[in-house]
């Protein structure tokens, strides 16, 4: 029942978390765009050749839509804003494995 689920993570910080989807499989945000438009990827050389489009797996809500250029860079750009500076530069939140500044 389970097969192909997985928790979708926040948007907070989108930006800034690459490489994007539950497999880290694609690498910026455009692409994301891209891979959604399209309904799904279709992936041309390697072990996972195929059309993703027709995965029987996928969610029936995945399904190709048209997006222009303009409305990709407008979403891109409010993906951008929803980066938070002062939670990235907050020392509480630093790995406690890096070296002190």
């Amino acid at each position: 029942e389970d097969m192909g689920k997985f928790r979708v993570p926040t948007l907070r910080n989108i930006a800034v978390t690459a490489p994007y989807m539950h497999d880290g499989s694609i690498a910026t945000l455009g692409e994301v765009i891209d891979h959604y438009a399209n309904g799904g990827r279709k992936i041309t050389s390697g072990p996972h050749v195929g059309d993703g489009s027709t995965n029987p797996w996928k969610d029936s809500q995945i399904a190709p839509f048209q997006i222009t250029p303009e409305e990709k860079a407008d979403l891109i750009a409010f993906f951008e804003s929803l980066t938070d500076e002062n939670f990235l530069s907050d020392r509480r939140f630093a790995s406690p494995f890096d070296a002190p500044r």
